[in-house]
């Protein structure tokens, strides 16, 4: 934990999308930091953090009942990507919307010392984009909020996270590049182009939203951003780091269609981390620790 999260012991932290990965890897840190945690999820539950403390995560429709001032407030709940398909758009986009809403509703109500909004890296795609439309958005409700209540507000544009608590390991990139070599089956990529992603460590990312809010501060909205890498290299990357150099890569054969480039960008996040005195995670120790989470969630 950074010095500078130090204060956050004692302090009231309100976390909304409590089960997803970001929300999770929040619990942990706010854990640990001896914060007064407030937890909310899709799906009410008794969750247990890694020590083994139970903690009840409530569901966000009682979020409103709440009289909580002065609160850190971390809102990470918004259907994601994914959810476009499964529902009609404007339901998508309503849903979204009331979601704002509430968390909107609770902050005027509240007050709060601090807002961390991620957005993501979905905002520059073309549209019709309903979920990079809908975290745009946000970014400027919940900018617009901050300033109008005076409250300090980090929004940052998320691509590719790595780290514990990953979720949906069937469908991210490096979950799936490290099960298959953890269970020692040939790599399968589908992509007969190239696809470059740059991965920051989901503790990275919180480290950094949390110290510039303890410190007061309401940066411009900015991207994550690491090492850039293609999917090969990266396979072979983690072959070499997981004990398996000689792991199979089966990919189509090379097309001529355009790179898959989704990458952020690294002069604010970096001058971030260095005004906090955060190194970002190598790209090796993302894989590791990535490696070491998913290998303990399969041997349950």
């Amino acid at each position: 934990m950074l010095e500078i999260l130090q204060p956050l012991h004692g302090v009231p932290v309100v976390i909304t999308g409590a089960g997803g990965w970001l929300g999770q890897a929040a619990l942990e840190m706010a854990h640990r930091a001896g914060a007064e945690i407030y937890a909310f999820g899709k799906t009410p539950r008794l969750y247990h953090l890694r020590d083994g403390a139970p903690l009840e995560i409530h569901p966000h429709s009682l979020l409103g009942r709440y009289d909580v001032p002065s609160a850190i407030v971390l809102h990470f709940a918004f259907l994601t990507r994914e959810h476009v398909g499964e529902m009609a758009v404007e339901d998508y986009i309503a849903t979204n919307r009331a979601i704002s809403d509430m968390v909107e509703n609770f902050i005027r109500r509240n007050g709060a010392r601090g807002v961390f909004v991620p957005s993501s890296g979905a905002v520059y795609a073309p549209p019709p984009n309903p979920y990079g439309e809908g975290k745009l958005a946000d970014e400027v409700r919940f900018a617009s909020l901050g300033r109008e209540l005076g409250i300090p507000t980090v929004l940052t544009r998320v691509f590719n996270l790595s780290g514990p608590f990953i979720n949906k390991v069937n469908s991210y990139a490096l979950a799936c590049i490290i099960r298959d070599i953890q269970a020692r089956c040939p790599v399968e990529l589908r992509a007969g182009h190239p696809v470059w992603r740059g991965y920051a460590h989901v503790g990275d990312v919180l480290n950094i939203a949390l110290g510039l809010l303890l410190r007061g501060e309401s940066p411009p909205v900015f991207d994550t951003w690491g090492e850039p890498i293609e999917l090969s290299g990266l396979t072979i990357r983690a072959a070499a780091l997981l004990g398996w150099p000689e792991a199979e890569v089966i990919r189509p054969a090379w097309q001529n269609g355009a790179a898959d480039r989704y990458l952020g960008g690294a002069v604010q996040y970096l001058a971030h981390a260095k005004s906090l005195g955060l190194e970002p995670a190598s790209l090796d120790r993302q894989i590791l620790e990535t490696a070491d989470y998913l290998g303990r969630c399969l041997a349950i």
